[in-house]
């Protein structure tokens, strides 16, 4: 007599051990599934991109399709349009520049969590603790691109008119 088990027809009982793991490796993975969901940057619809181009402190971005923001969150960049005008904005508010801020897609604005303050699309402070909008970048077209130079933050509060202009016109 051999001790080999004979392959079962139609269904094989588990055994407990096998049945256990599996219970606790779906269980675990639902449990991350619902946290990741409960987060609200995964709750949101939040479009991301990422530079074509890439020269010194000189980023390449193409010119957004639709209204909305596109955040590259590796380079702390929000490329933001609206009303056929195009944004290059700093993802950090503008308070104290170590909280970074969350797209609400729905409201079609920024939020800081930390100091619950609201900014429109293009920047300019609605409401909350900071004193002034968020900061731009210096941004030209080239064609069917925008150049975003983020050596230099423009403030609002501090470089007004070079704020205002910090704007591109896309038609």
């Amino acid at each position: 007599m051999s001790d080999t088990k004979a392959p079962c027809a139609g269904s094989c009982p588990i055994d407990r051990a096998r049945f256990l793991r599996s219970a606790a490796v779906a269980a675990l993975a639902g449990i991350g599934g619902a946290a990741l969901l409960a987060d609200p940057a995964f709750a949101q619809s939040v479009d991301s991109v990422v530079p074509t181009r890439s020269q010194g402190k000189v980023l390449t971005y193409a010119v957004p399709a639709k209204e909305g923001a596109l955040i590259d969150a590796g380079n702390g960049v929000v490329v933001a349009r609206v009303k056929n005008t195009v944004y290059a904005l700093s993802i950090t508010c503008p308070h104290r520049a170590v909280t970074t801020l969350e797209w609400m897609p729905d409201a079609r604005e920024f939020h800081c969590p930390k100091h619950d303050a609201h900014f429109q699309s293009d920047g300019e402070l609605i409401d909350g603790r900071p004193d002034r909008a968020m900061d731009r970048y210096a941004v030209r077209r080239s064609g069917k691109t925008i150049m975003v130079d983020t050596a230099a933050i423009l403030q609002q509060d501090t470089e007004q008119d070079a704020w205002s202009r910090a704007a591109v016109t896309v038609a």
